[in-house]
């Protein structure tokens, strides 16, 4: 029990790492040490942000926009690395990437993020937590998960509004609505009402996104994508900023965690300065790991007395679909034009017997200038400029998510390497195939598609490479107890009990829908429940991960 104090080590500073050590330091009696990598965006790039932050969007300097906007080079069909303020920092390899490898090509490699935040300096802001459904295969009920979505919401301005998603994804705590939708948005959401019946009897629900950025103070400058430039859009580093304040909390940056065990006088963390390679070790009461669930599992295999051969990851599987309409709204580009440019809109697809579990979703966004990148080279042809703005009038794209349990895994085979971290070798599973669920997913769009005015373009449907959707996780699933191959409730393995994975690498499955929301919660709920003593030190009942 931790009752009367302790102390604790959180590896990381992402979504679920910062919804630890809030937890933990809100006790007031708690010692919280974060040890982080702590990538920042670079001065450059704060100073233009600085001069832009206050002021009118009339004033703001066209150099300054032309550095922040930056956007990477579009290559074929494939979904570029996004940016934030014109900068990949998220994605720089501060030692967390070395050794990581990918076959085939187009495999994502980019599976740990440096940045002080995590990877929600660079997220879409879509944040619906799973469905109670979901959790019919988990250790962990619905009604232990409701309270903890909610504390997590805390943190998070969400906007969203009540409509027919909220049957399966319980709305929870929305501080305010959307901004005013763009044309074509509000087009389908209006034709989705005339035909509201129909389509949900045909398993096609329609909704308004979800999004966790502070709406009400929105613009509608269009830079979203791009990154806000006064910062509305959540992310992890906010939450971390308030818990650096708290007393009894210190924060350690700039440090490459790269071995954690457990002895009879507590845990300890070893760990890596970046810039000087000086190593040291910290000693601790817990250590509990949120650095992404590749980071976690790397740093969970190369710190176990026996490296695996091989484990395997759970992923939500992405899909890009581009959607045509034959009505035509006003050019996006047209000057004045003035719209958000995150996701608008949301569309379900179920396949099941309304208990919305076998489920592919949607999310449609609108246009911003990733689109004009995007086109046909010759579309891009000033000659045909009349022709791309034809098409941009019409065009919606779709990312699209399919869940854990119908898309292809993730092998990660292990080897000793030169450095403390092992090296992965990442693999998907199942290549070459398409999951079924895709070709159903696209056949029951060209269907509600008459009625939404939503057409799919199936020759343009691109299934993107293995882990490039983010949502993935699962090496060290929550078992119950007796159950083999994971981690127990509070994400202890067999070789530690007091060391908690909290992050993607222990949810047991992994929905359709955005799962960084649930992450968060899951977090809070593992830090509570050790807090309250909930979590013994005996032997936990799980077995070590298969090899």
């Amino acid at each position: 029990m931790t009752a009367g104090g302790g102390s604790h080590l959180v590896v990381g500073s992402g979504a679920s790492a910062a919804m630890v050590a809030w937890t933990l330091a809100c006790r007031g009696d708690q010692q919280v040490t974060v040890l982080d990598l702590g990538g920042r965006l670079d001065d450059h790039r704060l100073g233009v942000l600085a001069r832009i932050t206050g002021r009118d969007e009339t004033s703001w300097d066209p150099s300054d926009l032309e550095v922040i906007t930056a956007r990477p080079a579009a290559r074929g069909r494939t979904v570029p690395r996004k940016r934030v303020y014109g900068s990949d920092h998220p994605f720089q390899d501060l030692g967390q990437l070395d050794g990581i490898r990918g076959t085939p090509p187009g495999t994502n490699v980019d599976l740990v993020s440096s940045a002080y935040g995590g990877f929600t300096t660079v997220w879409g802001a879509q944040a619906m937590p799973f469905s109670p459904s979901t959790f019919r295969d988990w250790p962990v009920s619905w009604a232990e998960m409701e309270p903890h979505y909610r504390a997590a919401l805390e943190h998070v301005p969400l906007a969203a509004e009540v409509d027919d998603l909220a049957d399966s994804f319980p709305l929870l705590h929305a501080r305010g609505g959307l901004p005013p939708l763009g044309p074509r948005a509000a087009a389908v959401l209006a034709r989705y009402e005339a035909h509201r019946t129909s389509l949900r009897r045909r398993g096609v629900t329609v909704g308004r996104a979800r999004l966790a950025f502070r709406a009400t103070d929105c613009t509608r400058c269009g830079l979203c994508m791009t990154g806000c430039p006064t910062g509305l859009v959540y992310s992890a580093s906010q939450t971390m900023d308030r818990v650096r304040q708290l007393p009894g909390v210190r924060y350690v940056g700039g440090v490459l965690v790269e071995e954690i065990g457990q002895d009879a006088g507590g845990c300890v963390a070893r760990f890596r300065e970046v810039a000087t390679g000086v190593r040291h070790e910290l000693r601790a009461d817990r250590v509990f790991l949120g650095a992404g669930a590749v980071g976690t599992t790397r740093l969970v295999l190369g710190s176990l007395p026996q490296l695996p051969r091989h484990v395997t990851m759970a992923e939500s599987r992405q899909f890009v679909v581009p959607l045509v309409s034959r009505r035509a709204v006003a050019d996006p580009r047209r000057p004045g034009a003035r719209d958000f440019t995150l996701n608008q809109f949301n569309v379900l697809l179920s396949f099941d017997d309304g208990t919305d579990v076998d489920t592919a979703h949607l999310h449609c966004y609108p246009y911003n200038p990733a689109f004009d990148d995007a086109l046909p080279g010759p579309l891009r042809h000033p000659a045909l400029t009349g022709v791309a703005t034809g098409l941009l009038r019409r065009l919606t794209v779709g990312f699209g998510y399919l869940p854990s349990w119908t898309s292809p895994g993730i092998r990660l085979t292990i080897r000793r390497g030169a450095g403390a971290l092992p090296e992965l070798e990442v693999t998907p599973e199942g290549t070459g195939r398409r999951p079924p669920m895709l070709g159903a997913a696209v056949r029951r769009l060209a269907r509600a598609a008459p009625a939404l005015d939503l057409w799919p373009v199936p020759t343009h449907v691109s299934l993107s490479g293995a882990g490039k959707s983010y949502h993935f996780g699962g090496t060290f699933p929550h078992r119950a107890p007796g159950v083999p191959g994971g981690t127990d409730r509070w994400g202890r393995l067999p070789d530690w009990d007091r060391v908690h994975l909290v992050d993607g690498s222990v949810l047991p499955s992994i929905a359709s829908t955005t799962f960084t929301l649930t992450v968060m919660a899951n977090a809070v709920r593992i830090a509570t429940e050790v807090l309250d003593g909930r979590a013994t030190t005996s032997s936990p009942e799980a077995a070590r991960p298969v090899h």
